[in-house]
Order: structure tokens, then sequence, then C-alpha cells
């Protein structure tokens, strides 16, 4: 003959579980993985990323992979507001794969897949006047499309490549904040939750960037 465990045991054991599964549930962490897939990009992309790259997963499951560039092209020059000035308005930073998707700092679906990451800073005009802290941005473009790195693209050209991204005629858009601790995630006070990775750059020193992972603009 089977007996049932009293309810009082029953009701201990939900709550054992839903405990354990909450601290399962991690919070948001950084791991370094492989290489960029040879299948996924073209040849000149490929070589142009670090051999290894980071995996960036949220509570929520969420992951993103990133491949930064073997070295940014800084420039030294004062760009008022900007936290990055001495990177360059269009310049390849990196590639990521969303394997869900993403929302862009605008709101806008972005699908699943690769992408290339490029540097521009927000264009002061009346258009985009207080839609966010910083005028730095990542914009994300679909890397078929994308497939020279060392290409340059003036601002129309680059939000033309990037809205192919989103289906849109809007650009996708990643935004930069002030960084932490390479290799880290946090959620700032604003509630964007942000990854900050240190890339290399010329003469042996490193950028450090911050890279909202998740967040929106103000509406």
């Amino acid at each position: 003959m089977k007996f049932a465990a009293p309810r009082s045991a029953r009701r201990l054991t939900a709550i054992i579980l839903l405990l354990t599964c909450a601290a399962f549930a991690g919070s948001p962490k950084v791991e370094h993985i492989g290489p960029l897939p040879a299948s996924a990009v073209s040849a000149g992309l490929r070589q142009s990323v670090a051999d290894k790259g980071y995996r960036v997963t949220l509570e929520d499951g969420w992951t993103a992979e990133f491949w930064f560039a073997r070295e940014l092209k800084t420039d030294k020059k004062d760009v008022p507001g900007a936290l990055y000035p001495e990177l360059n308005n269009g310049e390849f930073v990196g590639v990521v794969r969303f394997p869900q998707g993403m929302s862009d700092f605008r709101g806008q679906a972005v699908p699943a897949g690769f992408y290339t990451l490029r540097y521009q800073l927000l264009p002061q005009d009346g258009n985009h006047m207080g839609v966010a802290p910083n005028p730095d941005f990542l914009l994300a473009s679909p890397v078929a499309d994308d497939a020279r790195p060392e290409q340059a693209y003036v601002l129309r050209k680059l939000v033309a490549l990037s809205a192919k991204s989103t289906g849109t005629g809007h650009p996708a858009v990643i935004a930069l904040e002030s960084a932490g601790k390479s290799g880290t995630v946090s959620k700032e006070e604003n509630g964007n939750v942000v990854f900050s990775v240190e890339v290399s750059s010329p003469a042996g020193t490193g950028e450090t960037l911050g890279i909202v992972v998740k967040g929106a603009a103000a509406q």
C-alpha cells in the first residue's frame, strides 16, 4: 500500500524546488567561446576578428555571442559629449550573433542571425535630440551585406545597410554606455543592462566598451 506525503511536506518540497530553480537561473554571465564559425561569414570578416569570442547570458536565458576586431582603429580627437571620441564613424568593431534575435534600443525586432557592428555617433539634429543620454552607438548590419570590414561608409550608406536588419526605414541601433570592469554584465540605474569588454587598440592599449545588451530609449 502506498501512502501520500502529508500536504505540509508536499508544500515544503514545492518551495524547495522553486528556490532551487531560482538559484540555478543565476545572474547574468560572460563566457569565453571559440572562433567565429567559418560557415557563417566571409573570410575577410573571420580574419578581422579575434580568435576567441564572448557569450553573454542574461537572467532570462537570452544570449548573444560577440567576436571583436583584432584591433580597433583609434584616433585622438575632441568630440563633445562622446564617450568614445577616439573611435571613427563607420568603424568596424566586431561581429555579433543573436541566437534568439533581440530588441534594439529603439524597440525594433532584430531577427536571429549574425551581424556586423560598426560605431556611429548619433546625428546632432532635431530628429535625434534626447533619444539617448550618450551619442555613441553600434549599428548592426547583416553579415551577408557587410562582408568587408575595411569598407568605409558615410552615414547615409551605413544607415541604409543597417536598416536591412530591421526591415524598416531605421537602422538596428545598440547603445553604448560608460564601461565597467571588462568581462562583466551590470544593470545601470536607468535599467539598461551593459556588457563591458576590452578590445585591443594600437600601441598595446585596450579600449573598454560598454555595450547595452538590454535597454530601450526613453519614450
